[in-house]
């Protein structure tokens, strides 16, 4: 108001002047007092503070959840055991015992291949044995005899030494009749071909009434079913948490999950678990084998099955939305919001992604607000106020 009076007065006074050289001073003086004036008044607030943009977001809330971090693998069932059934003796098949598909035990008989002829081949070598100890029993007679009279010098060495070779060569030949009879009765025993290990039988490849040879084709596949084995590969880096997950947990809190390819999720607790004793060069990968129970028979080997671990002991871990998450050169940060709705950047390290969120293992506490929206905005800084439009 008083600067208004001043002008005033200066005006009047030019208006007044009729000198041109007056006119020019005053002019001079009244644009002086303008900017005296323009001073005062930005001298008078040097001491306030630019306002912050005010930017529109959405915030979460950062939760402590229980982990049971589910991270998917893709994995192959094989069979623990699995074994060809060949023939071991040649021959005609005789007899198939059992039906395709079945389960059969170990050692249930499965083919009969040509069980006379070996029957047979037993008998003769048996009844060869016989004759060879006849022999043997009267070649030691000879021999007791031309010992007896050899001490007493009435038989001559002559004939003392051809009855002690006839005894030698009887005993030899006990021991290879003997020889013989166990080959043939290894043979007649081969003539049943036998189930090695508990499992379901597949088809049968050769049928009665054809001849199969000993070490030839296999006649058929056994395959035992259960318990059975989940195989999938893991990196490195993976293996060396899992392996120190297996060491502090005990493995019967331990749950493989396996989905099958319909969807249906089957929980097996698990029997055994162990890795290849080599790292893959080409992919830096680690093998796991895990034995599980297959009571149900829906798992076969061969098949592709999506799994993962969790624990019955899950442990607690801080998550939060990844849409949080902001990455620059290699660091991860986040905009956590204050009490008074003050945006300030943060650092946080990464653990897995779990559920559609984000673990993190240090620089958040469960409570605390971190933006979700608004991140794009260019008006969002270190500092921004923030109005919240949407929490979670």
């Amino acid at each position: 108001m008083k600067k208004n009076k001043v002008f005033e007065k200066i005006q009047k006074s030019i208006m007044n002047n009729t000198t041109l050289k007056n006119k020019k001073i005053l002019f001079i003086l009244a644009f002086v007092l303008l900017i005296l004036g323009a001073g005062c008044h930005f001298l008078g607030n040097k001491n306030m503070q630019p306002m912050m943009p005010m930017v529109n977001a959405t915030v979460a809330t950062v939760q402590e959840e229980e982990i049971n971090n589910p991270k998917n693998y893709v994995a192959v069932i094989e069979a623990i055991n699995s074994v060809d059934v060949v023939a071991k003796v040649s021959g005609s098949l005789d007899k198939v015992n059992f039906s395709e598909g079945s389960f059969v035990k170990k050692d249930d008989i499965l083919f009969v291949i040509d069980k006379e002829r070996y029957q047979a081949n037993y008998d003769l070598a048996q009844a060869q044995l016989q004759s060879a100890e006849a022999s043997l029993t009267r070649a030691e007679r000879d021999y007791e005899r031309q010992k007896q009279l050899s001490s007493k010098n009435i038989a001559s060495k002559a004939t003392f030494d051809a009855a002690e070779s006839a005894y030698l060569q009887a005993k030899a030949g006990v021991a290879q009749a003997k020889a013989q009879l166990d080959l043939a009765r290894i043979d007649l025993d081969y003539t049943d071909v036998k189930a090695y290990i508990d499992g379901e039988i597949g088809k049968t490849k050769v049928t009665v009434g054809n001849f199969v040879n000993a070490s030839g084709a296999a006649l058929a596949r056994v395959v035992q079913m259960n318990p059975i084995r989940v195989a999938f590969s893991v990196t490195d880096k993976e293996f060396l948490a899992f392996q120190q997950q297996t060491e502090k947990d005990d493995i019967n809190d331990l749950i493989m999950n396996i989905e099958l390819p319909n969807g249906e999720v089957l929980h097996k607790k698990i029997e055994k678990v162990f890795a290849s004793n080599e790292t893959s060069i080409g992919t830096a990968t680690v093998a796991v084998y895990v034995d599980v129970n297959n009571d149900e028979k829906k798992l076969r080997p061969g098949a592709y099955v999506k799994v993962f671990t969790t624990s019955t002991k899950p442990k607690k871990g801080i998550v939060i939305p990844e849409i949080s998450i902001i990455q620059n050169e290699g660091n991860s940060l986040v905009f956590v919001v204050d009490e008074n709705n003050v945006a300030k950047i943060r650092p946080v390290v990464l653990g897995d992604a779990y559920q559609g969120k984000q673990i993190i293992l240090s620089g958040l506490n469960a409570g605390e607000k971190v933006l979700t929206g608004g991140l794009t905005n260019r008006m969002l800084r270190d500092g921004a106020q923030i109005n919240i439009i949407n929490a979670q």
